[in-house]
């Protein structure tokens, strides 16, 4: 008589990837995603056998959420039973002469669309035609499934260093092959695998409270540390920009790309100090003063903006693909009122910045969203539509792939990546470092932001104007020593 092995435990959400799933709807879909311009257009057989090896990678792309009967337990991922290749896969062919304006035109309402919640959480759909012989892929998913990072990951393993890789041959998914559905279990059942995954988790989570309890009569300055960590988060959720653009907003979505020398980008670092990312603060802080003045929204002197921040260990970010939420987030007024230059604004926004670094709340998020997730579901979601909805604007940069890649025998030349934006925000800036340039993606919310293409000739002007300021900086002479 054999004995019967236990099915593993369903793995269920972190609490990052909680706030993710339920935070989506119609009016805030929580969609990260990619545009890449393509030479040539794969062959479907290439394309899917890329799409292959990154589900190899990553089974969590042949996986769906799967909400608890009543909300007993929190959603948990299990495989979908009629998982289709071909489903997640779609092909267009776009208009004769279509150029990169119409393409961005296209992919718009496709990017708004809600994922379908019985199925894995994304989409890949391939562009012919673009100026006539070149392709696209776009290819977006749902933030609960991944980060920038994890996406980053998952663009590393669908795609190859070389045009024509030799491979070993390997078990790949047979497009063909259709699911069914399986014998679903009573609902009685259900519940009580419910239960018991409710009593499981609870019990880890005393247990949490009990070792964090112990840890603070340890270690007294902990509860001091967490006292500023209340109060900052506090302090952060009171935020009022003032813009008249929170009290509307929509659900249509304008994508637009353009990219930035990476060198100078990156050289302004050298000649300003501070990080890359308080140059890109910089530049993004100087466009929105521009947008805001050119729209008369000269009342507006701050925008509470959302830097997400990369919690993973180097080598994680493209060698280990990894799926689920690894991050935190610094919220960082900006100021684009003034009328500071670019030197003086660059110096106040890195040192708002290096304060924010310094404060207990800057790598709190996974922590708090852990606690939150301790919560009932329509509590939680409101708190996070509190905290989030004091965010003005978002400016993410993921960490990229500085060489050539190739997706299914074709040339990769362009890689846009894009980010969810903020309820009533007028945009998002993501940006990807590929090749000799810096990607960057903007998702805007069509109704508030509809001249985006304004907007993006005001992040070159800003750069430019930021590049002159960085040569006019001169470095403090060391001082020669004194003659004795």
């Amino acid at each position: 008589m054999t004995k019967e092995t236990k099915a593993p435990a369903p793995e269920r959400l972190g609490g990052e990837d909680l706030t993710f799933w339920w935070l989506d709807s119609p009016m805030q879909p929580t969609t990260m995603a990619m545009l890449m311009l393509l030479d040539r257009a794969p062959t479907q057989r290439a394309l899917q056998a890329a799409l292959g090896r990154a589900i190899a990678a990553v089974p969590r792309l042949t996986q769906r959420v799967v909400d608890a009967p009543l909300d007993l337990t929190l959603p948990h991922w299990e495989s979908d039973p009629t998982f289709d290749l071909e489903y997640h896969l779609r092909r267009h062919k776009l208009a004769q002469g279509a150029n990169l304006e119409e393409l961005f035109h296209e992919i718009g309402p496709a990017y708004e669309t809600p994922f379908d919640r019985s199925r894995p959480l994304w989409e890949a759909r391939l562009y012919e035609g673009l100026d006539g012989k070149r392709a696209a892929l776009f290819f977006k998913l749902h933030h609960a499934l991944a980060d920038g990072v994890g996406g980053n990951a998952i663009f590393a393993a669908m795609t190859d260093g070389e045009r024509k890789p030799v491979r070993k041959r390997r078990r790949s998914i047979d497009p063909d092959k259709k699911g069914a559905w399986p014998e679903q279990p009573s609902w009685g059942s259900q519940v009580m695998d419910a239960l018991r995954d409710r009593i499981d988790l609870d019990l880890g989570r005393a247990q949490s409270v009990a070792s964090a309890v112990v840890d603070t009569v340890q270690h007294p300055e902990n509860l001091q540390r967490a006292a500023q960590m209340v109060a900052s988060l506090a302090e952060t959720a009171q935020f009022d920009s003032g813009s008249p653009l929170k009290a509307s907003g929509g659900r249509a979505r304008r994508l637009i790309g353009m990219e930035l020398p990476f060198a100078e980008v990156h050289s302004l670092k050298a000649k300003l100090g501070g990080s890359m990312i308080d140059s890109i603060l910089t530049i993004m802080t100087l466009a929105m003063r521009k947008w805001h003045r050119a729209h008369a929204l000269t009342e507006v002197e701050e925008l509470m903006t959302l830097v997400p921040v990369n919690l993973r260990k180097r080598e994680e970010w493209t060698n280990q693909v990894a799926t689920g939420n690894v991050a935190t987030g610094i919220l960082v007024p900006l100021p684009i009122g003034g009328r500071k230059g670019p030197r003086a604004l660059h110096t106040e926004i890195r040192k708002r910045m290096d304060e924010k670094k310094a404060d207990p709340a800057s790598t709190a998020a996974p922590a708090i969203a852990e606690v939150m997730s301790a919560l009932p579901r329509q509590l939680m979601t409101w708190m996070s539509q509190a905290t989030f909805g004091s965010i003005d604007f978002i400016v993410t940069n993921v960490p990229g792939i500085l060489v050539p890649r190739y997706l299914g025998g074709a040339e990769i030349e362009a890689a846009y990546p894009f980010a969810p934006v903020a309820v009533r925000s007028p945009a998002s800036i993501a940006l990807y470092g590929y090749r000799e340039s810096l990607f960057v993606g903007i998702d805007a919310d069509a109704g508030l932001m509809p001249d985006t293409h304004s907007f993006e000739d005001m992040i070159r002007e800003s750069f430019q104007e930021l590049v002159a300021a960085a040569k006019t900086t001169t470095k403090p002479r060391k001082r020669k020593p004194a003659h004795k």
